[in-house]
Formats: C-alpha cells, structure tokens, sequence
C-alpha cells in the first residue's frame, strides 16, 4: 500500500503541462483567499464579542439601580394593594417626614411639608418609585442647612 503522498505525486506526474500550471496557479489564487476569508472570520467574531461584552457592560451599569427598586418594591409588599394616600402616608412615616397628605378631585395627593429632612425626601423617592407613584408637579425651598420645605402633587403611575 503506498502512502497518500506517493499516489498525489504520482497523479500530479500524471498530469498534463497545461493541468499542472492550472493546478498551480489554483493553489496561488486559494492560499491568499483563505487568509483573507481567515481574517474577516476573526475580525467578525472579534466585533461581535465586543458589542456583547459592551451590552454586558451596560446590563451590570444598571444592576445597582434595579437592585435597590427591587429591594424598594419587596419592601414595600402588601403596601401596593393600598390607595395612593395611604401608601405616600406610610412611605412619608416610614422616613420620619411629617407632612400634611391630602387627596385630591383628580385623584392626585398633594404633600406638603416644613423643614422637612432633605435626606429623607430622597429615601422617599426611592420608594415613590417602588410603589409605582411619581411627582406630577413639585417644588423645594432651601430654609436651613439639610432642611427643606417641599411640596408635592402626587399621582400613580400605575393604572
């Protein structure tokens, strides 16, 4: 039995002039485009695993603020079955701001408070968002270092 190398050699003597120079300019032609087509394969691969390591990048940028929503919103519970004036209630008491609530025609809350803690109105709006409620209309006044006077309409964003 003769190797595979001796039986292509002895086909390639086999062949006609006219058929070896074919077959060499062939093996010319193929040799580069299989480089080429080698690197445009890396290349596309490469920019693929780029945007997938850069959409990656963006889910983890985002993980901190859906983490604390969702703590927000685990904390919040059975507080989301109540009406809209009692869940900022309870929201405002659990942050220590005392505030005037008052439901509104439009089914709105309007919040107002006096040198409230400014600190604790951003907890506030933290669970605002988890408790699907948003600030319609809102002002704050400076009126001592760390203290505010805010007022707030309220609505939920829920329907």
């Amino acid at each position: 039995m003769t190797s595979l190398r001796e039986q292509l050699a002895d086909r390639l003597e086999a062949m006609s002039e006219r058929d070896r120079r074919a077959l060499r300019l062939g093996t010319i032609v193929l040799i580069p485009l299989l480089a080429i087509s080698t690197v445009a394969i890396v290349v596309s691969e490469s920019q693929a695993t780029l945007q997938r390591v850069d959409a990656k990048r963006r889910l983890l940028a985002d993980l901190p603020a859906a983490r604390d929503l969702s703590q927000r919103a685990q904390r919040m519970g059975s507080e989301m079955s109540l009406s809209l004036e009692m869940r900022v209630k309870r929201i405002l008491e659990r942050h220590g701001v005392q505030a005037a609530v008052d439901l509104q025609p439009d089914s709105s809350v309007r919040v107002r408070a006096d040198a409230a803690v400014f600190d604790a109105l951003i907890e506030c709006l933290g669970d605002f968002e988890a408790a699907s409620v948003v600030i319609r209309r809102g002002t704050l006044t400076s009126v001592d270092s760390g203290r505010v006077n805010v007022e707030w309409e309220l609505q939920s964003s829920s329907p």
